[in-house]
């Protein structure tokens, strides 16, 4: 297929991958500095100075314009498709297609102004201020609900799972910052005034965590000092590592083996555990109920307390 009516082979991989994505509940990436991936933001997509590899791409575009289900993303793709629209007329009834096709309002409308008015530079300057503002709106609304549930929790108004659960939902589809992501999380796990059941349920969470939060969380726990409360969330974190190695590298049955019985494993899983976190074999495990593990994420290889850099890199990848 020619790439001189804007649309390739290429475009077309590009597209699936990304419509797959959103079908697995796997977030966009960017390749960023020192080739480490990082969330696609609605920012990055209103940049001109950044080169997006596949995401400058007008079919991949369009399909973040269609699918995302937050309106600063899909608006974000709309208006950076929006130059490959002026220059290719195939692409321009693509991107008609979007504007109906989107189940955001506010996509529509910018799709239908830039379109009414030829592509010219002051429709996209109004739109791309319109959109940056957007966003900015956007993340204070969500910010605004997480402080809100974050008082219901302390105030005993809210349960914690039902707190956990908005949480993730607020920042991850409020397209917060990563730095701030991480920062509110790290807050939560540090805090005094947060239940500990709250905490073992974001530690159960952790695949739900983009990847550089996720990194943090478990340096975090590992290097935590040993209180009891820090130890019995070591011994979380190890749990679920187990769960996660189990479930990714099944056991062949044996018949002529005996299997091991459930004490077997738990007693086994206090010795591995001893051994990696530099706890004393005497330190029982708590074993919850069996935890949420989602999806898996692409990190990079860092050094965590407890863990070995080849478990984390395991575990995570």
């Amino acid at each position: 297929m020619s790439s001189n009516h804007g649309i390739s082979y290429d475009a077309l991989k590009y597209a699936l991958t990304i419509k797959e994505s959103y079908q697995s509940g796997e977030p966009l990436t960017v390749t960023g500095a020192a080739k480490q991936q990082r969330l696609l933001m609605p920012e990055h997509l209103l940049s001109n100075d950044l080169a997006l590899m596949q995401y400058d791409d007008p079919l991949a575009l369009a399909v973040i314009a269609t699918r995302d289900p937050e309106s600063p993303m899909a608006l974000a793709a709309a208006i950076r498709m929006g130059p490959h629209a002026k220059c290719k007329e195939l692409i321009t009834g693509v991107f008609e297609v979007v504007s109906d096709a989107t189940k955001h309002e506010l996509v529509a409308d910018c799709a239908k102004l830039l379109t009414k008015n030829a592509f010219s530079p002051e429709a996209f300057h109004l739109v791309r201020t319109r959109a940056s503002n957007h966003v900015v709106e956007i993340r204070e609304a969500y910010r605004r609900a997480m402080a809100d549930n974050l008082r219901a929790l302390l105030d005993g108004k809210m349960a914690a799972r039902e707190f956990v659960e908005e949480f993730i939902e607020l920042a991850s589809n409020g397209n917060l910052r990563i730095d701030i992501y991480r920062r509110l999380v790290m807050k939560l796990m540090r805090s005094d005034a947060v239940r500990p059941s709250v905490k073992f349920m974001l530690l159960e969470r952790l695949d739900r965590f983009p990847q550089m939060v996720k990194l943090q969380i478990v340096n975090e726990v590992n290097s935590a000092p040993d209180t009891p409360e820090y130890q019995t969330l070591k011994q979380e974190l190890r749990w679920i590592y187990e769960t996660k190695q189990k479930q990714q590298t099944p056991q062949p049955i044996n018949a002529s083996k005996p299997q091991a019985s459930a004490a077997d494993l738990v007693a086994r899983s206090q010795i591995d555990f001893g051994a990696a976190a530099g706890m004393h074999q005497r330190n029982s495990i708590i074993k919850p109920a069996e935890p949420t593990l989602r999806r898996n994420a692409n990190p990079s290889i860092m050094r965590s307390g407890g863990f070995s850099t080849r478990e984390l890199s395991s575990w995570l990848n």
